[in-house]
């Protein structure tokens, strides 16, 4: 076969793929499995870890709601939805509370599978000790709103 010069990267080599770029292709090839995964990772809005939380579930019109708070010691990954304990609620089966970068960094949005289920928007802060949490939803089809705001100091990682 004959040889030719074709620059730097393949003196001498085979007529063909160059040698440099036949190593990045394959090198490329080796870590593209890992790239799916990374790519469809949640974001996380906090630190994954240990968390105690403090919060407040506020209806309209419930004066005995607003001095009701709520305390627990849970281990968190970092996403929205897990920051809010009402989230887990029957009713708010389904329903996610994304990022919203329309609106800034910590903006959220409530993602329910119908706007019939729910609607809202969440706000996430972070300083040095804690993480503070606003969430503002709406059921769908009914004019009940509600509120919860959420503070979240990190306690250490979590042991499995």
């Amino acid at each position: 076969m004959p040889r030719h010069d074709g620059g730097p990267f393949n003196r001498g080599t085979k007529l063909g793929m160059p040698s440099f770029f036949r190593a990045v292709f394959t090198g490329i090839l080796a870590v593209s499995p890992a790239w799916p995964a990374a790519c469809l990772a949640e974001p996380t809005a906090y630190a994954p870890g240990l968390y105690h939380l403090e919060w407040q579930t506020v209806l309209p019109h419930l004066e005995e709601m607003r001095r009701t708070r709520e305390k627990t010691t849970r281990c968190l990954t970092g996403t929205a939805t897990e920051l809010f304990p009402v989230m887990m609620q029957p009713a708010l089966r389904g329903c996610s509370i994304e990022p919203s970068p329309d609106t800034g960094p910590e903006a959220f949005a409530v993602d329910c599978q119908t706007d019939l289920v729910a609607t809202g928007h969440a706000r996430i802060t972070r300083d040095r000790a804690d993480t503070k949490g606003d969430l503002n939803i709406k059921m769908g089809g009914k004019n009940m709103t509600f509120s919860q705001h959420v503070r979240a100091t990190r306690l250490g990682g979590c042991s499995e």
